[in-house]
């Protein structure tokens, strides 16, 4: 990604993580800074007002994607101008977190007279009214609804289900912008870009090149059943609510089962695992870290860590590596030498549609793009062999396919169930 870049052209690297600024800044040919709090000028108070700074002197810049995702007033004030924007790994684009019970919508929000929707794109536009009333009616209404759909990035879908997205001015910004991630096909940044009317060049390399990639995964990675979950719905609704009570009774037996026996002698660090926040830990918070890595306060654990021999309670015990299956762009795991994928991946169906539904982007595309970015985040990365422990035979048959190239020889089954 940084080995082309030129000194007579400005860039503006976006990455997931700190850590990933930090190695740019280290090895990158040209220089870049990265925005921080500047103790000393009054003038700079936020990592925000530095970034402006170094943006307004034409600096190469490096930042993360949470800090990109909040530039929109930034590109209004055509700072990005003239700017080659490089963003490694696709980001997060849509937010459905907004959504209003039915009845409250169209009560309060539409009906008393809050907000304009757009009938053909389904925009929606606070009115003059919520405008002039934000704080009288900010404990009926909420600000965070408002303060997206101010920007303009806020879409109704149906019945109180809200989207809010990525400023489109921020993607259409600079001289040209280039997304390094692998099989984008299967993204939702990519769909949302040809949503945008973007019509982004899916460049895949060579046929060659990625042959030899797959060909090397399928020697290095080992894909295991958990007999005791095999059947059992694994979607991020399942889990959280049809099948919850159930699943949490299930889950730390079969993870269990998995510590006392094949993964016995395994460093618990070096397992990595994904599952719902929520059913990690306890009401989905998980624990304080300090500057250098030492826990603030006690893990504790949620209803599958609980009695899963992985996690124990506590500041100091060793744990196995939980991360959310939205992690990717990091080297911070690269010593897991087990993984436990404990999902079976679906777009969200109102998020599916608004694209124009599957043929805009595939559901099983998407969800083998999600696999493969989370579980590169292991030593597969470097080479090196992993065990992947993978319940749902979807996804089993998802990633089986794509290392085999669409012809998953039949003794394959029989050594992931043995």
């Amino acid at each position: 990604m940084i080995a082309g870049l030129v000194e007579s052209k400005r860039y503006l690297v976006v990455t997931p993580l700190l850590s990933e600024c930090e190695r740019i800044i280290r090895d990158a040919r040209v220089a870049f800074m990265q925005p921080e709090v500047i103790q000393d000028d009054p003038e700079i108070d936020t990592k925000k007002d530095h970034l402006i700074a170094l943006l307004e002197a034409r600096h190469n810049v490096v930042t993360t994607h949470a800090m990109f995702n909040n530039l929109a007033d930034v590109e209004k004030m055509g700072l990005l101008d003239g700017y080659e924007i490089i963003i490694d790994e696709v980001m997060s684009v849509v937010d459905d977190g907004y959504r209003v019970k039915k009845k409250t919508w169209e009560q309060f929000y539409v009906n008393d007279g809050y907000v304009d929707i757009n009938p053909d794109t389904g925009l929606i536009t606070p009115t003059d009214l919520w405008v002039e009333h934000l704080e009288d009616v900010d404990d009926a209404l909420s600000t965070s609804l408002y303060h997206a759909a101010n920007a303009g990035r806020l879409y109704h879908l149906s019945d109180g289900i809200n989207l809010a997205v990525m400023p489109e001015g921020l993607l259409k910004a600079g001289n040209s912008l280039t997304v390094y991630t692998y099989k984008a096909e299967g993204s939702i940044m990519f769909a949302y870009l040809k949503r945008l009317g973007l019509d982004p060049v899916h460049d895949t390399g060579s046929p060659e090149i990625e042959q030899r990639f797959v060909r090397q995964a399928r020697e290095l990675i080992t894909v295991k059943d958990i007999r005791t979950l095999r059947g059992i719905n694994l979607s991020y609704t399942s889990q959280t609510k049809t099948n919850s009570k159930k699943l949490d009774e299930l889950v730390p037996k079969a993870l269990s089962g998995l510590r006392r026996n094949r993964m016995s002698e395994v460093w618990l660090p070096d397992i990595l695992i994904t599952t719902p926040k929520s059913k990690w830990y306890r009401k989905g918070k998980d624990p304080k870290i300090g500057e250098c890595g030492e826990l603030l306060t006690p893990f504790k654990p949620g209803p599958y860590a609980s009695g899963s021999r992985l996690s124990p309670a506590g500041h100091t015990e060793v744990r196995a590596t939980w991360v959310p299956n939205t992690t990717r762009g990091t080297n911070d795991y690269k010593h897991c030498t087990h993984a436990i994928y404990l999902y079976d991946q679906n777009i969200n169906p109102s998020i599916l549609n608004w694209f124009g539904g599957p043929k805009v982007i595939s559901n099983d595309d998407y969800a083998l793009t999600e696999l493969i970015q989370w579980l590169w985040r292991t030593q597969v990365r470097d080479g090196y062999p992993i065990t992947l422990f993978l319940p749902s035979q979807r996804m089993q048959e998802l990633l089986l396919n794509w290392l085999w190239e669409g012809q998953i020889p039949p003794n394959e089954w029989r050594k992931i169930r043995a």
